[in-house]
């Protein structure tokens, strides 16, 4: 499965971007191998990419929680909040088999930035789905997740990803 067939089925991407920006952002994003028991990503470290998950399975934990909070699979996506704001990552994601995913990282989405000036507001909008979508199926708010109000995640993004690493 090629970049580009991953994130035009992905809703986080597909929900957001047309055709013509899933084809640029697919051509700067890359697929990676992880061997089973491999960290994916880990809490608190700085991050400026996600991933969607193509074959396998990882565990989701919180260092505030016992055991797995959530497990991953084939379509699954992690680490969207510091792909779009740079904030540190909320959870440590381990692979309990081999798993591929292809990453997308800030200066990928930043290609597509350049392209498409209101694709920060259409991501501002997906998010604020996203939260309270998650926080319903927990039944109060999901943890680590930001919380910021409209206006001040709009300008968290696009600070992020106008600035160079």
């Amino acid at each position: 499965m090629s970049a580009y067939d991953v994130v035009k089925t992905t809703p986080f991407f597909a929900d957001v971007l047309d055709d013509a920006e899933l084809k640029i952002l697919a051509d700067h994003a890359r697929t990676e191998e992880f061997d089973a028991g491999a960290t994916i990503v880990t809490q608190d470290a700085a991050g400026h990419s996600m991933f969607v998950i193509v074959s396998g399975k990882a565990d989701v934990t919180v260092r505030e929680e016992t055991g797995t909070v959530a497990t991953l699979e084939k379509g699954s996506i992690l680490g969207e909040m510091s792909l779009l704001t740079g904030s540190p990552r909320n959870a440590t994601v381990t692979a309990t088999e081999p798993l591929t995913a292809v990453e997308v990282d800030k200066s990928a989405l930043a290609n597509v930035l350049w392209m498409s000036p209101t694709l920060v507001e259409r991501f501002v909008e997906m998010l604020m789905k996203r939260q309270r979508e998650l926080d319903r199926m927990v039944g109060g708010v999901a943890w680590g997740m930001l919380r910021p109000g409209h206006a001040e995640l709009t300008n968290t993004i696009r600070d992020f990803l106008q600035t160079t690493e």
